[in-house]
């Protein structure tokens, strides 16, 4: 859950919560120090030391806090209630908690900034332990495990910007406290990488290229943390943060450590769902029995593994036809989404990191959008570096005619389709996707 999951959270973070869609299931050890990139050096410097930091599971974490260094008081009040001090932000800025339920971010408490920063967050209906999400002025996501047992307040300042709220003094809520030590790391690296990828559209070949292994540097980097993590928190509902970003395939041991401990109180916990969907998918055996009829009724999809992808054809944002059965030979990955979908966009590098690695071996990607402007659509697609030329949508956003085929009620939703056409796998999100790709093309 990446305050990508804003994998992932990742601009909330990682992935669903922030499990860094920025992971990189690779071993590449670029040499941070050499690159040229103007400004790169203080981003490496400051990579090495909060990586240091999170290996030797130092207690302090980098982040430029007004409260770093202060014993203030835990701040009391009810149980169930959120409360807070935001600095940066204007008074009457909106601050609403998500919940994470049946993989989708639900609002289930609103409030406003009084003239001094404060806030008072209280539920309608009891919150069951699980992940949540603080969003400040819409755009500063604060990852929160809790429940309505808990009496959490936050201190926290903002950013311009609109960043993570890294930094952030969380009383009242020992687990939040814990997966905070995660993105206190890895958010700025992240926050930091998408300023590498802009610098990487540059028409200089060179500086193009410097830009790219940096960026390869620093999706290391937040791997590595993220794997630190996750073995150090094994067994905590935290360690799916850190899980939801790593392959499920390659650290197979690692995701039933922690999976295992938490079945038997969490089964029914909606991320611990997703991640260990994400482990099920990834570990199962890639075999079709074609004398079983696929199950109907399934979530989200009319289609299942062994049939036939009914073809798509419409337009691009230029108007010029694509057609899904002109891939046929290719190993494709049909991608509902939209600009406005949030976890579609927090999604969206997982996808640009496996068309990148395999489309020289044969896999394509179809993205059909349910967005029903024109020029967002385009914007979205040039923002988050959509290369791939099969961009389709009828404009008419749900009403779209390929989602009502397939069946779609909810997005992201991808279906990876075989060179005949048939459906090899649903529902393939953050790690999972690479490791099925892994096992049709190899490493």
């Amino acid at each position: 859950m990446r305050p990508g999951s804003i994998r992932g959270f990742h601009s909330w973070p990682l992935g669903a919560f922030g499990s860094s869609p920025w992971k990189c299931t690779g071993t590449t050890k670029t040499p941070w120090t050499r690159s040229s990139i103007p400004g790169s050096a203080p981003y490496l410097r400051d990579m090495t030391h909060a990586l240091s930091r999170f290996m030797f599971a130092a207690t302090c974490w980098a982040a430029a806090s007004a409260w770093i260094g202060c014993d203030s008081p835990s701040a009391s009040g009810p149980s169930g209630t959120i409360t807070g001090e935001i600095q940066g932000a204007k008074p009457g800025s909106s601050v609403v908690l998500r919940s994470f339920s049946r993989g989708n971010l639900v609002n289930v408490a609103e409030a406003t900034l009084d003239s001094a920063g404060n806030f008072t967050l209280t539920p309608e209906k009891s919150l069951s332990l699980g992940h949540h999400q603080l969003v400040v002025s819409r755009t500063n996501p604060l990852v929160l495990i809790t429940d309505s047992t808990e009496h959490v307040h936050v201190r926290a300042s903002v950013t311009p910007r609109g960043n993570y709220l890294v930094g952030a003094d969380i009383d009242g809520s020992p687990q939040s406290v814990e997966v905070a030590e995660l993105y206190d790391v890895i958010m700025p690296i992240t926050a930091r990488l998408k300023d590498v990828e802009r610098q990487g559209r540059s028409v200089d070949v060179t500086k193009r290229q410097e830009a790219k292994t940096l960026a390869a540097a620093m999706a290391d980097s937040i791997n590595e943390a993220s794997l630190a993590f996750a073995k150090a928190h094994a067994g905590t509902l935290a360690a799916l943060n850190a899980l939801e970003g790593l392959d499920p395939k390659e650290h197979k041991e690692l995701f039933k450590a922690t999976l295992s401990k938490l079945e038997g109180a969490h089964a029914e916990n909606s991320f611990y769902r997703q991640v260990k969907g994400q482990y099920d998918r990834a570990n199962k055996a890639r075999t079709i029995d074609m004398t079983q009829k696929p199950k109907r009724g399934t979530k989200n999809g009319k289609y299942a593994a062994g049939d036939m992808a009914p073809d798509i054809v419409m337009n691009d944002p230029s108007g010029v036809e694509h057609k899904l059965s002109d891939l046929r030979g290719k190993v494709v990955l049909v991608d509902f989404w939209a600009s406005w979908c949030g976890p579609c966009r927090r999604e969206n590098p997982n996808v640009v990191r496996a068309y990148a690695k395999y489309k020289d071996q044969g896999f394509e990607v179809f993205s059909v959008s349910l967005d029903s402007k024109v020029d967002r659509w385009a914007s979205a697609i040039e923002q988050d570096q959509l290369t791939w030329p099969n961009h389709v949508s009828d404009l008419k956003g749900w009403r779209n005619a390929a989602a009502q085929e397939y069946g779609i009620s909810s997005i992201p939703h991808t279906m990876l389709i075989d060179r005949d056409g048939s459906i090899l796998a649903t529902h393939l999100r953050g790690g999972a996707l690479e490791s099925s790709l892994r096992g049709i093309f190899g490493e």
